[in-house]
């Protein structure tokens, strides 16, 4: 049920768990805890609907702009968090990413894949995006298993991403939170200080400001920080009273190896086989939309000593009015009708003079491809339930511009950290210096060799690229959207890391994180499946540890 500030003051006994956050993580959590006999309570810091006074307090600093997206981008301080503008991409992270892999820096994840392996199934439920397999031989019975004909080898596999509705998790699951008798969901509640004991054994209390400035203290049996990759580090960070590094930054590792993703296009991909390559989203068996993708495979990586990518078949520049596609010339126009993330790159492009009227003029010259495009676009994206994620037109030619998604190397120099300004409650904001390594680079460019390799022994295609225009469409591009990884990571010892293998803070054991901010690794995989996977294991230690029935 929906709370008021007069209820929660009118409790006198805690909860068996408080979680802060709600967003997608913490939501999912909170759904998978109602009905075990615990007491849940949520704090959403935002209310029903994401205002400008509110997101301003996500505002931070960067100490490169050039590089990193404003911190109160991608975020969104409502009920329902990020869900509300998520692409709704999902996929879980490979087995390779979970092993100790010798030229990749740092301990790795002290978890395995099979450890998460039931989780990621309860999650694919959770994120509206069918069975866990993506595997398109079985995903898809009777289909092309192939992006392209005789391409796939040891080295180069076609796999599948799923796609959400996208699923908004407010929406989703708060029928069954605010008519649950054992939830209680309070809004507009900041937590501005987690407070320790004394002696900094374990939680005493959350410090949670009052709409009339004044603070609440609330106490549980357990917490769980469910506000982000960023604001949940920022919080850790800020309450430094009793311990000076802030609370789980013990070792020094709070607030480091602070990561996200390297994504841009760049190059040119030729397919022998222009009507044969699968490139378009399809309905898998269940009615969700599925796309193929490149990976590299575990075998590719360990022969060229790279970070994990993939690669998908992408639009041609639609800012340059040179494709003569009425559709790329609307796009770029409207700019809105692509994913989220790629919507930003186009706003912030001016174009050169002229070309406004250049697209215009694709825009008349083929004026019925462009109404055909827009009744499916009606029918499959406007009106729909389940959305079609975004725009995707094949080539008769066969030729596609190369899109990559790749994994950043963890780095104790790419870091989160307190400004000394701060937000209208009075917090500390956050400061962002995130930092790229050699080896992201140079693994991303191996990858691209091996690729280009690959499609000429096997006659597949062939890939036109340049690797200083590799680099630096990485570099330009910078940190990938919402993807906050990393800044308190998990580890087996509390020497190397913030939270142990259940996602509890070292050294404080009634504390736990779940956020993509515990990834020790950041694979090619978008992190929201993986954070639902985390969220609901911690939900399952979580009645262990209190003893549900």
């Amino acid at each position: 049920m929906i709370i008021g500030w007069d209820d929660l003051a009118a409790r006198t006994a805690p909860v068996d768990v408080v979680v802060v956050g709600g967003g997608a993580a913490g939501l999912t959590l909170a759904h998978a805890l109602r009905g075990s006999g615990l007491s849940i309570l949520l704090l959403e810091a935002g209310g029903l609907k994401q205002t400008k006074a509110g997101q301003s307090l996500f505002e931070g600093e960067l100490a490169d702009p050039a590089v990193h997206p404003w911190l109160h981008h991608f975020r969104v301080r409502a009920a329902g968090g990020a869900s509300r503008i998520w692409g709704g991409r999902c996929l879980p992270y490979d087995p390779i990413d979970f092993e100790l892999r010798p030229w990749v820096p740092g301990p790795g994840w002290p978890i395995a894949l099979a450890d998460l392996t039931k989780f990621y199934e309860r999650a694919q439920i959770v994120a509206e995006a069918g069975p866990f397999d993506y595997d398109p031989a079985t995903a898809l019975p009777g289909r092309p298993t192939e992006l392209a004909p005789g391409l796939d080898s040891d080295l180069i596999a076609t796999r599948l991403e799923r796609f959400s509705k996208p699923t908004d998790f407010w929406k989703r699951f708060s029928p069954d939170l605010t008519n649950a008798p054992d939830v209680q969901v309070l809004l507009n509640a900041p937590l501005t200080g987690v407070r320790l004991t004394l002696d900094g054994a374990s939680v005493d209390h959350l410090e949670v400001r009052r709409p009339d400035g004044g603070s609440l203290a609330v106490r549980a049996r357990r917490y769980v920080l469910a506000a982000g990759g960023l604001e949940t580090v920022r919080l850790l960070l800020a309450s430094d009273d009793v311990k000076p590094g802030g609370v789980g930054g013990d070792h020094g590792h709070l607030g480091r190896y602070y990561m996200s993703h390297l994504a841009a296009t760049s190059g040119e991909i030729t397919f022998a086989t222009p009507q044969s390559v699968a490139f378009d989203y399809e309905l898998d068996p269940a009615g969700i939309y599925v796309r193929r993708r490149l990976a590299l495979t575990e075998k590719a990586q360990r022969r060229i000593s790279g970070l994990n990518v993939i690669f998908r078949t992408h639009l041609r520049d639609p800012a340059d009015p040179a494709h003569g596609d009425p559709v790329l010339s609307a796009m770029f126009l409207v700019k809105d009708m692509v994913l989220y993330e790629y919507s930003r790159k186009f706003r912030e492009r001016r174009g050169k003079a002229g070309d406004r009227l250049r697209h215009i003029g694709n825009i008349l010259r083929d004026p019925v491809k462009l109404a055909a495009f827009s009744r499916m676009w009606l029918q499959k994206r406007t009106f729909a339930d389940r959305k079609l994620p975004s725009v995707v037109l094949g080539s008769r030619q066969g030729v596609y511009a190369l899109e990559f998604h790749a994994e950043q190397a963890p780095n104790p120099d790419s870091r989160l950290t307190l400004s000394d300004q701060r937000d209208a409650l009075g917090m500390r904001r956050l400061r962002a210096d995130w930092r790229t390594t050699p080896l992201d680079i140079e693994s991303l460019q191996r990858a691209y060799g091996l690729l280009s390799e690959e499609l000429t022994r096997t006659g597949t295609g062939a890939l036109r690229y340049n690797p200083a225009a590799v680099a630096q469409a990485a570099l330009s591009e910078g940190a990938y959207g919402g993807h906050h990884l990393g800044a308190a990571r998990m580890a087996a010892n509390p020497k190397d890391g913030v939270v142990d293998p259940d996602c509890r803070v070292h050294g404080t054991p009634n504390l736990f994180i779940a956020s993509s901010a515990v990834f020790p690794t950041s694979s090619q995989a978008n992190p929201t499946l993986t954070i639902l996977a985390l969220s609901l294991r911690i939900a399952d230690q979580l009645k262990l540890d209190l003893g549900s029935p």
